[in-house]
Order: C-alpha cells, then sequence, then structure tokens
C-alpha cells in the first residue's frame, strides 16, 4: 500500500480535493500531495484515479464517491485505530512495569504521543475539509507506528538478542 488518499466530494461543492497522505519514514508520516480538481475538468475521471491507484481511500464526512471505491473507508476507522493504540500502549507501559517489579530494573516507559483530535477544516471548502481529515489520519498513522516500534524495541534485548 503506498498509503491513503482523502476524498473530499461534497453534493454542492463544484471540485474534488485529494490529499495523499504516505509513510515516509519508519515512524513518520506526511502529507506528500494535494489536487483540487474541478468536477467539469474533462481529465477529472484521470486525475481521481491517479491520485487515489493503489492507496486506500479514505472519504471525508458527507462525501459522495466521484468513482466506485473497492474498499474506501470512513473515518470510524481511524477512530478505532486511535482506540486499539491506546489500548496497545497500555499493554506495553504494564508489561514495563511487571517486568521492572519482577526484576527491579527501572526500565523506562515510553512517553507515547497523544491521541489525535479531528480539527474543525479552516473554511467549508473541499481542500479544508480533506486537509483536516488527512492530518487526522497521519497523527493516527503516526501514533500507531510509533507505538509498535516501542513494543518491538522491547520484545528483544539488544545486547543479547533474547526476549525479556
Amino acid at each position: 500500500m503506498l498509503g491513503f488518499a482523502i476524498v473530499d466530494r461534497q453534493p454542492a461543492a463544484d471540485a474534488t480535493a485529494v490529499w495523499v497522505t504516505s509513510r515516509t519514514g519508519s515512524t513518520r508520516v506526511n502529507n506528500t500531495n494535494a489536487v483540487v480538481i474541478s468536477h467539469d475538468d474533462p481529465a477529472y475521471d484521470t486525475k481521481v484515479y491517479a491520485l487515489t491507484a493503489g492507496r486506500s481511500v479514505v472519504l471525508t464526512a458527507g462525501t459522495e464517491p466521484p468513482r466506485t471505491f473497492a474498499h474506501a473507508v470512513h473515518l470510524d476507522v481511524f477512530d478505532e485505530l486511535i482506540k486499539r493504540t491506546a489500548i496497545h500502549q497500555d499493554q506495553i507501559a504494564q508489561a514495563i512495569s511487571d517486568y521492572n517489579s519482577r526484576t527491579r530494573k527501572d526500565l523506562v516507559i515510553p512517553g507515547f504521543p497523544q491521541a489525535p483530535v479531528l480539527a474543525q477544516p479552516k473554511e467549508d471548502e473541499p481542500q479544508y475539509r480533506a486537509l483536516a481529515v488527512a492530518d487526522y489520519v497521519a497523527e493516527a498513522w503516526v501514533a500507531w507506528l510509533y507505538t509498535d516500534e516501542q513494543r518491538h524495541r522491547r520484545t528483544v534485548a539488544p545486547k543479547t538478542g533474547e526476549t525479556p
């Protein structure tokens, strides 16, 4: 998967906005492209396809998809990812605490990022609605990547290669 394509196409709007959000490092995610396509553009379908091909499509609230996307998702998927990330973070912190009490070690519990919150768009325009969702998606993805990296770091001792 190349990342996410966030699509905003409201019934009353005259354009569709597509923000592309991609993983740019082990725990880095950025918005890597943004395009606003007028609905009367003769190459509209081709442009939408080019921006969304190979990506998971995320539809903003109220979006009527410009075409059929096989696996389009809505924001509730990321709300659930955030909940699961928080559970995962709690499990990691608990495992570290348990290990510390069993071994009398003092391993540091990582500082996890705050749970992302969907911001209100700056203006009620396709590009701003899509940007707000793209930022939310990126923050949720980063939180998960960072959390899983912390879990992975603690499954094998770097010096011995053994599981603590």
